[in-house]
Formats: C-alpha cells, structure tokens, sequence
C-alpha cells in the first residue's frame, strides 16, 4: 500500500491508526483551504439534488444571504437559471432550478451563461435558491469522460432508490455494490445539514441485509483513489468496543485490509447479528 524505503523500514501496524483517515474525506473542512473533490459518485449520494442541465441566464439582480447559519455578515448572490435536461435526483418534475454563488471566494463555484454539466446542488439554508456544496463542483459536459461520470452517478443512485430490492440482487457482487453505497449514503453527512447532523439507529432488520451484505465483496484499497470502496464504507460504520467490535492483530506477511473483513464477517455472526446502524441526519 506504501510505497519506497518508507515501507520497507517501517512496519504496517504502524499505519493502522491513520489508514482511516486516508480514507474518508467528508470530514468538515476550512473553507480557506483547498481539498480533494468528492467523486461522482460520492457527490451523488450526498446531494439531495443531482441534475445534468445548462445555465440559460444570469440574473440581473442579486440576493443577499448568510453563507452559513449565525454568519454575521450577508453575502451578494448572484443567480443562475438553470434548465435541467435529465433530472436524477430530487427534481420531482421541475424543468428549471436556481442556483446561488458569489465570486472572490476561491472555493466558490461560478457559474457561466451557456454551461453545460452534472450538477450535484443543495438548498440553501436561507435563500430561495440552491447552492453547489463545497468539494461538489459540477462536472463539466467539455470534459472528455463527461458520460462515464454521469453514468457513474446514475448507476450509484439506482442503488440507493430502492436499496431493499438492491440488496436482494441474485448475484453477490451486485448486492456488495449496493452496501457499498448505502452505507456511504446513510453514514456521511449530507450537504443539505448546514447545523450539523444527529444520528439515528435503523432497526437491526433493516441494518442485518446491509452489513451481511458487506461482507460479500473484496475490500480493495488504494491510497491514491478515493473512490467508493468495501473497507471504507466499513470504517464509515464507526464501530466501537461498545459494538463487541475487536480491530485484528497485525500478522506478518497478511494484509491487514483481508483481515479485518475476516474479522468483520466473524463479528457479524457474534456480537454484531443484532448491530444497528446509525443513519446520520440532518439537525432540524
């Protein structure tokens, strides 16, 4: 996984610690520093609205709006209409949106008269109009895998539409590739949660399909690709002592990615047949 002399002077255990920091990147970041993007994929499961469309018009006049709640100062917006050509998530019908942003802001997304791209969006706290979260910039349609990151998009929301049918998939690695996801989906905070999230347990009968079906899969890891993946969707789940959970021993010549998914499926028939999932939600 490491690569170089550092990887051979100094022993995996040592890595165990930090390897789910690699991991995860929705943690809530500076907004003065500059961050990795989610992927497509990534972007859709925590977007409430997720649409391909083109900016028709700039509007002339401004709204001003808090950036965030409690902000002391109001911010100019200026507004994008929007015309959605394909809606795949939270649309309900809608042929056009709002979109909000500022400019001077290095980490703010501005927009153009004429662009075309897969918008991943959020409703403001505030304002009438919808917002592109941070680390969710819009994929833009000149880019020359601009179909790929829209299917990719597509497929991972199928997943989630109906994660009960998904998660009854006839082939194994289909209903890997649903857990996959929904626990992402249930397990980062979403974008609309501007005051923070709270968490809420599923019942163990809606949790018990989705962690069995975890286990079904291999847990690849790879450092330099954050995308989707078993063992992180795992660390996402947060399990503790308190959940009976026991992180395995480090053993030479054994990936230590392998062992904890044996140790997870050992979990799931022990202290885990009856784990409850915790869904993060938005505070109200």
């Amino acid at each position: 996984m490491f690569r170089g002399e550092l990887c051979r002077e100094v022993p995996m255990s040592r890595f165990l610690p930090i390897i789910p920091a690699l991991l995860i990147v929705g943690a809530p970041a500076r907004a003065d520093r500059i961050a990795p993007a989610f992927s497509p994929a990534e972007r859709a499961l925590r977007a409430p609205v997720v649409v391909v469309g083109k900016v028709t018009a700039i509007e002339k006049d401004t709204i001003d709006a808090r950036a965030y709640p409690g902000a002391a100062n109001k911010l100019a917006y200026k507004i994008a209409v929007v015309k959605i050509e394909t809606g795949l998530a939270g649309t309900d019908g809608v042929t056009h949106v709002k979109i909000g942003f500022t400019t001077g802001r290095r980490y703010e997304t501005a927009l153009t008269e004429g662009q075309e791209a897969l918008f991943f969006l959020t409703k403001h706290h505030e304002g009438p109009f919808y917002i592109v979260p941070y680390m969710a910039p819009p994929m833009d349609a000149k880019a020359a895998n601009f179909k790929q990151q829209v299917e990719e998009a597509k497929t991972v929301l199928a997943l989630v539409a109906d994660p009960a049918k998904a998660l009854k998939a006839e082939k194994a690695e289909d209903r890997f590739a649903a857990a996959v996801a929904v626990v992402f989906q249930l397990r980062m905070p979403r974008m609309e949660a501007p005051r923070g999230t709270e968490a809420v347990a599923l019942t163990a009968d809606e949790s018990r399909p989705i962690l069995k079906a975890l286990a079904e899969g291999a847990w690849k890891v790879d450092r330099f690709d954050q995308t989707l993946n078993g063992y992180r969707s795992f660390v996402l789940l947060g399990l503790t002592e308190a959940d009976g959970w026991k992180p395995p021993a480090p053993e030479a010549g054994k990936d230590v990615v392998e062992l904890t998914r044996a140790a997870y499926i050992k979990w799931l028939d022990g202290p885990g047949k009856d784990y409850r999932i915790k869904k993060l939600v938005p505070k109200k």
